[in-house]
């Protein structure tokens, strides 16, 4: 279902707000969604392995939310989580992407250490989780669980915000580690190729052939979803492309950031450079060179 525009009265300065649907049709159309229509190939994997947590939020439950969401991803069942808010104001065509952004950042306010005014305005909500590592074995602790904001208006071209990349069909709140996800990701295919754990395995050459197999995979992954995100961006208004070398790519968006006011173009790391430092770091420990941290593995985009 698409609600956009279907409140606008002419001449009038407020839309008239479409009749809330409820929770569960919501979640049902999110679900559809992602099953068939989202741009990121990982998302639409770990959706299809069931390791995707959805849940209807709002301000007030945000933090039990978030509470489950912990609780799944250190029983294995959950990878990411998307929190969807079923707020008319905002459905499709309703608002814009600005205020939306700032509705957003102050539904997860009871979560933050950061006021919602700053998460609106480019700050990141970033959350530290110890878990236990996919591929060591060994309890790490996670610190780029980064919370992200999403909405339907980012896909209208005439937003002074557009960008496509940031879209939704309802406002939502996407939580996600890439570090965690990467791992999740190398420990499937162990256990598809080998049918054990990495950490189970002696041979130190077997287990770097392994990362090499999984650090090329995840960056084919990665390429192709900035490639679908491409296909449905006017890239003249939102630069959205690849470095001659496709070691980085360039998004009108900061990462990590909860939302922005402000669009500018930011460079990003492909996996060819961070998840071969997350394999490097993996490889260290096999060795017996050091223990396997996973803080500090992330980079924050640069600003171009």
């Amino acid at each position: 279902m698409n609600v956009a525009r279907i409140g606008h009265s002419f001449g009038s300065e407020h839309p008239v707000l479409p009749p809330a649907l409820t929770d569960a049709a919501v979640a049902e159309e999110v679900r559809i969604w992602m099953a068939r229509r989202l741009k990121c190939v990982a998302g639409r994997r770990e959706f299809r392995l069931g390791r995707y947590m959805i849940r209807i939020a709002c301000g007030q439950t945000v933090p039990a939310v978030m509470s489950e969401y912990v609780a799944n991803l250190k029983r294995g069942k959950s990878v990411a989580c998307l929190m969807v808010f079923n707020e008319p104001q905002f459905y499709d065509g309703m608002s814009d992407v600005s205020n939306t952004f700032r509705f957003l950042a102050n539904q997860m306010t009871l979560i933050s250490k950061v006021p919602c005014r700053d998460l609106a305005e480019g700050a990141a909500l970033t959350t530290s989780v110890e878990l236990r590592c996919p591929v060591t074995g060994r309890m790490t602790v996670y610190d780029d669980f980064e919370c992200i904001a999403f909405c339907p208006q980012s896909a209208d071209a005439e937003d002074a915000l557009y960008d496509p990349l940031m879209y939704a069909p309802y406002p939502a709140v996407n939580v996600s580690s890439d570090t965690f996800g990467f791992s999740r990701f190398v420990a499937d295919n162990a256990q598809t190729l080998w049918g054990k754990p990495v950490h189970e395995e002696s041979d130190i050459d077997r287990i770097g052939g392994l990362f090499d197999i999984c650090v090329d995979r995840w960056h084919r992954i990665a390429t192709g979803t900035i490639r679908n995100f491409i296909s449905v961006t006017d890239t003249s208004r939102c630069p959205v492309h690849f470095t001659e070398d496709e070691r980085h790519w360039v998004a009108a968006h900061k990462d990590p950031a909860f939302a922005e006011q402000i669009k500018e173009a930011h460079s990003h790391e492909l996996p060819v450079v961070y998840a071969r430092r997350i394999a490097d770091r993996w490889l260290a420990h096999f060795s017996g060179e050091h223990d396997y941290h996973a803080s500090g593995v992330a980079r924050e985009g640069t600003p171009l």
